[in-house]
């Protein structure tokens, strides 16, 4: 479903946080791919629904603005090297910048429909 990739490491600037303190996607050069070891995307969780001792191990020790409980190994490439996706309007969420994310998966394949990928280019 992609253009062929080659693996690289995990940018520096993927865990970067902007203007709502929500950390930024990972912007990824076209033609390669990493993997990122850290939980991404939604659902998103408020830090109050946090469990006790949760969020300790994904490095946060103070309240942050979201918990971010996406699957964590999860493949990041740039937008153009994907193909035979479409995306799926009810599942683009509601952001007023671009695509959120916050619903998971918003990209099925064109072929058979299954959900494949989520797409993230909000603010």
């Amino acid at each position: 479903m992609t253009v062929p990739l080659s693996r690289v490491v995990l940018p520096t600037h993927a865990r970067q946080s902007f203007g709502d303190g929500v950390r930024l996607p990972v912007f990824m050069e076209s033609g390669t791919f990493a993997v990122d070891p850290d939980p991404w995307g939604g659902p998103w969780r408020s830090w109050d629904e946090a469990e006790p001792g949760e969020a300790e191990p994904r490095g946060l020790y103070a309240p942050v603005p979201v918990l971010l409980d996406g699957t964590p190994g999860e493949i990041a490439i740039a937008p153009g090297d994907i193909r035979g996706t479409r995306l799926i309007p009810e599942r683009l969420g509601d952001s007023c910048c671009g695509l959120d994310g916050a619903d998971g998966s918003n990209s099925a394949c064109e072929a058979c429909g299954s959900l494949v990928a989520t797409r993230f280019d909000s603010c």
